[in-house]
């Protein structure tokens, strides 16, 4: 049975050398804490749900050129019933700041007092269908808005779980300076910038093409048939720069935009990665040098321990020990200092994704420090008290 109370008194007769072993710990636990938490953020990131269907959906890029809403709204109605002449298109949608992209258009909402930031979205009335949006209150925006007495929004489940969580949010009236927009759905979470970002909280504005008024979308997002390929893409875009004569355009497929946004946000994930594990290796090789310096330091001292009478197995336990006890009190200190950082970015960083990201960094402590403590208690295990005698 390992005797803590002594080993307790050999780290502290030692405490001049073990002090700088805790500090080298301590700094590699913060550090390598804030490197595993943006691990974990985009593992969690990942494994949740994305709230849209991206497949076989073409992104038209238009860009208005600075038209007059008049004869924007007039070409856009040209294109669109274009679009309705091919059985290639299931179905389409007129929408602005789609998902995958970098554009966010940040408005505030009052609610009794209180004030929610939100990513404004802009989608007509097919948007749902064409993106596969699931409601899990009330319905999507439909030709009944038309005559509303309040401009008619929907909200994500963020939202919703920010202003109303205990209660619907159907029928709710919200106010952004002197306009009163109701609610009428909530869909469930949706990420509009991919599958490695977080959701946040967003807000649905309508795109009515009979109201002049209403903004004109920037991007018609085309619902196609399985299968359908690049030959029909081409022959699509000559159509359109027939119909179109202001407008410059362009078509992407959101998988060719997922993919991007992806490769983009997997790259710094790599990036975390490969510091992660380039200060894991060089904790791990300070760690081991120290643990060799020390027993080497210490030969005469284990020699006269197993002299005395300490098996092998006891020599092994006392090594492990005290290094798993340094490791231990420079968790402690680590963790007052990650504890605190906790209540400052408390609005940055879940709660769920802070506490698997600590957990995880003081696995990992452990290990390396037990890892590099193994090849050297077990060099010292083996000392013959014999050997005490070359240092007499």
């Amino acid at each position: 049975m390992m005797n803590f109370r002594h080993l307790f008194k050999l780290i502290w007769n030692r405490r001049k050398m073990n002090l700088l072993m805790i500090i080298e710990i301590f700094i590699s636990f913060i550090v390598l804490f804030i490197l595993v938490q943006s691990l974990v953020k985009f593992a969690f990131y990942y494994s949740e749900q994305l709230g849209f269907n991206y497949k076989n959906v073409w992104n038209l890029e238009i860009n208005t050129n600075n038209v007059s809403d008049e004869i924007g709204r007039q070409e856009m109605e040209l294109i669109k019933n274009e679009l309705r002449s091919f059985p290639e298109i299931v179905n389409f949608s007129e929408a602005f700041n789609i998902p995958y992209t970098s554009l966010s258009i940040t408005t505030n909402i009052d609610y009794n007092g209180k004030t929610i930031s939100n990513n404004l979205l802009l989608a007509d009335d097919n948007y749902a269908d064409v993106l596969e949006i699931e409601l899990v209150e009330g319905r999507w925006f439909n030709e009944a808005d038309n005559a509303s007495a309040h401009e008619p929004v929907i909200i994500n489940k963020k939202f919703k779980e920010a202003l109303f969580p205990d209660v619907s949010a159907i029928g709710k009236t919200l106010q952004q300076k002197e306009n009163i927009r109701e609610i009428i759905g909530v869909i469930d979470q949706i990420k509009k910038r991919g599958e490695l970002n977080d959701y946040g909280k967003i807000l649905f504005k309508r795109i009515n093409p009979h109201n002049p008024k209403s903004w004109l979308g920037e991007n018609l997002l085309i619902k196609v048939k399985v299968g359908t390929g690049i030959e029909f893409e081409e022959k699509l875009m000559r159509r359109l720069s027939l119909v179109s004569k202001n407008f410059s355009l362009e078509m992407i497929s959101m998988e060719d935009m997922r993919e991007r946004a992806f490769t983009k946000y997997t790259s710094v994930a790599y990036i975390f990665g490969f510091v992660c594990i380039f200060l894991v290796v060089n904790v791990a090789l300070g760690l081991f040098g120290v643990l060799w310096y020390n027993i080497n330091f210490r030969r005469s001292e284990i020699g006269l321990r197993r002299t005395v009478g300490s098996t092998a197995p006891k020599i092994y336990q006392q090594i492990i020990g005290e290094t798993l006890i340094l490791s231990t009190f420079s968790i402690i200190i680590g963790s007052f200092f990650v504890l605190n950082l906790k209540i400052l970015i408390t609005n940055f960083l879940r709660t769920d994704i802070f506490y698997t990201s600590y957990f995880v960094t003081v696995f990992i402590i452990y290990l390396i420090t037990a890892i590099c403590a193994f090849y050297p208690s077990k060099l010292a295990a083996e000392i013959e008290p014999a050997e005490t005698m070359h240092y007499e």
